[in-house]
């Protein structure tokens, strides 16, 4: 019986060497991809969120949401692009399937800028 041996990240030396190099690291299976996903979620999860509802409390009227709304979108619109452009490139690589995620992802992006977009206007009462 055979074990597959767990193949850790290289460290953020190497990896740097590997970036000048013109080389990457990728994770070999989908559980990996998983459990890095994972982990770099939850491992900010509660100091990030902790930082949001700080942020939060401080509003004090529906102008002071606009700075932050803005922003938003702006870091939206920018993510949009990129998994636009990654769906083009996944396509020419002749990843079907995975080209296909990336423009749901685009897609469901477009969708959260367009409600961003539309709360920020809300920020100006009528």
């Amino acid at each position: 019986m055979t074990t597959q041996q767990k193949t850790s990240k290289p460290n953020l030396m190497s990896r740097f060497f590997m970036a000048l190099m013109g080389k990457s690291w990728a994770y070999e299976s989908p559980d990996e991809v998983r459990e890095v996903l994972a982990k770099n979620c939850f491992d900010a999860l509660a100091e990030r969120a902790e930082g949001h509802a700080e942020g939060a409390a401080t509003l004090s009227d529906s102008y002071a949401f606009q700075p932050g709304l803005i922003d938003l979108h702006d870091e939206l619109n920018d993510t949009w692009h990129y998994l636009t452009a990654l769906t083009g490139r996944a396509r020419e690589l002749g990843c079907t399937a995975l080209a296909a995620q990336l423009g749901a992802a685009a897609d469901s992006t477009l969708d959260t800028l367009d409600n961003v977009a539309t709360a920020a206007e809300g920020t100006v009462p009528r």
